[in-house]
């Protein structure tokens, strides 16, 4: 019964980890950038605005996921604290800035410029969006697989951290789609509906997947003390 307690436990708090610490972090650093480009002088070229406010974002992203690590290692008490906010800062921080990047070169490739397969706006957020949030809880899980030095354990948090992330993603979004929130729709940008599918997927998508590498790792432990 107290390993029953204490599993669903270690879950709970590392599911509320992953989101306070990773997507709170995004949201403050997206806070600072938008600050911090606002507050450059006039003069100065749009390019290097730009920049200047990614790197702050960044910097703090990559803490932001430096404190993720270091929570995960005392909520579930494995690994070494040092290593695991190593694994936590490279394997978020870089992770979400490439992510953003690509996601950023598809969406004007396909939707500004017309290329590639003539699908409506809601579908091309589903096929990009999805495998977005897949990418980066698989790399977080991956990250901190490879931080307690075990292959096989590395795997499994890879793939159930992956797959918990990207199939809520996509509930969250079918579900907003289905109630009316359809991101491409005749009045969507008067409302934000990208804007609140993509918050509200991320942020069901961060509880799923901390909460399987919570358990992963709790189960981990339990199995080494056996």
């Amino acid at each position: 019964m107290n390993a029953t307690i204490n599993l669903r436990r270690t879950v709970l708090l590392s599911a509320l980890a992953t989101t306070g610490s990773l997507i709170g972090g995004l949201f403050v650093a997206f806070l600072l950038g938008s600050l911090v480009h606002g507050g450059l002088p006039g003069h100065m070229e749009e390019n290097a605005k730009t920049g200047v406010s990614a790197l702050v974002a960044l910097v703090f992203v990559i803490a932001a996921g430096a404190l993720w690590g270091r929570a995960i290692t005392r909520i579930t008490r494995a690994g070494d604290q040092k290593r695991m906010m190593w694994a936590g800062a490279l394997g978020f921080g870089p992770t979400v800035i490439a992510v953003g990047i690509v996601l950023t070169m598809l969406e004007v490739a396909i939707v500004e410029r017309g290329g590639g397969p003539a699908l409506p706006i809601h579908t091309v957020f589903t096929l990009l969006f999805t495998p977005a949030a897949f990418v980066i809880a698989t790399m977080g899980g991956l990250a901190i697989g490879i931080a307690m030095k075990d292959a096989q354990l590395m795997v499994r948090l890879a793939l159930s951290s992956g797959l918990a992330a990207g199939v809520t993603f996509l509930v969250v979004d079918l579900l907003m789609d289905a109630v009316g929130y359809r991101v491409g729709a005749p009045g969507a940008a008067e409302r934000f509906t990208m804007l609140t599918v993509m918050f509200l997927g991320n942020l069901a998508a961060s509880l799923t997947g901390g909460a399987a590498i919570g358990y992963m790792l709790a189960k981990n432990q339990m199995g080494s003390h056996e």
